[in-house]
């Protein structure tokens, strides 16, 4: 599965907000499978997610946007 539980979501949230100052938001009517920003995240914070996904065997697969992205597995 390609998404990430309540716990996981609530910990990136924070390490984002703590270190970037910036939001995250997903849709969790169904599962957290769907993010977006309110701005287009920096290089740092997109390291940074993506070091945090790696951890998780998930990738985030961004929309040519740029502030909206979903979870796909690594493998």
């Amino acid at each position: 599965m390609n998404s990430l539980n309540i716990a996981e979501v609530t910990e990136l949230k924070r390490m984002l907000k703590e270190k970037f100052r910036m939001e995250l938001h997903f849709d969790n009517e169904y599962s957290a499978e769907e993010f977006w920003f309110d701005a287009v995240p920096s290089e740092a914070m997109f390291r940074a997610l993506d070091k945090y996904l790696a951890g998780k065997r998930l990738r985030a697969a961004f929309h040519e946007d740029g502030t909206r992205f979903t979870l796909e597995g690594r493998f």
